[in-house]
């Protein structure tokens, strides 16, 4: 498999706060958009979904994420996601593709 590399201009404001919620999940924005295009290549399909929620919702979910982690939880690494997927994924008698 060869590698290639992207690039792609983002409001630096947006970069930094997208890279200091991925960091919380053990992630980077290399990793994510990997994700995301192994995704859109095995569904066919944008897994985007769009609402019109209110404002206060991501941040709910990022104080409940917030503590979970003073509770203990460490989260998981992408490596460990990654795997679990694999594995579901060939249970599913898919066959595991590797990520």
């Amino acid at each position: 498999m060869k590698n290639t590399s992207i690039s792609i201009r983002m409001d630096s404001d947006l970069k930094e706060r997208t890279e200091n919620i991925l960091e919380q999940f053990g992630l980077n924005m290399t990793t994510v958009v990997n994700m995301l295009f192994h995704q859109i290549v095995r569904e066919q399909a944008i897994p985007l979904s769009l609402t019109l929620k209110s404002k206060g919702y991501a941040m709910d979910e990022l104080n409940s994420a917030k503590a979970d982690r003073m509770a203990g939880y460490a989260g998981r690494t992408a490596e460990s996601v990654a795997e679990d997927m694999e594995r579901i994924i060939a249970e599913a008698g898919h066959g595991a593709t590797k990520l």
